[in-house]
């Protein structure tokens, strides 16, 4: 798939490949990760569609699990901080219930 080049064009991807975005696309994104454009900004966000909060994997580009975190989201769109390009991907580890905002290092899962 190849991105869109016109902001006339709304959509979403998962993982590496990149949509543009226009401001009427967030009504409905994807559930999990997914990268959007805003005209040559490219961003990354986690889609919760369940009930309740859960906790996710943060897979940050560099550093090797290092720099990667759990953060834990509530049920909806969060956006991840930076740029999209920064972030490999997103996934659920469990952790239903847990105090939504919370972030914490990387530990085995």
């Amino acid at each position: 798939m190849t991105a869109f080049s016109s902001p006339a064009h709304a959509g979403f991807e998962r993982g590496p490949e990149v949509r543009q975005a226009g401001a009427d696309a967030f009504a409905a994104p994807p559930c999990g990760f997914f990268r959007y454009r805003v005209r040559e900004s490219e961003f990354a966000a986690y889609n919760h569609c369940g009930p309740t909060t859960v906790r996710i994997h943060v897979d940050v580009r560099g550093g090797g699990s290092a720099n990667d975190y759990h953060l834990c989201v509530s049920p909806g769109r969060t956006q991840l901080p930076g740029a999209g390009p920064n972030y490999l991907n997103a996934y659920y580890i469990g952790g239903a219930g847990c105090r939504g905002g919370e972030r914490t290092g990387h530990t085995r899962h």
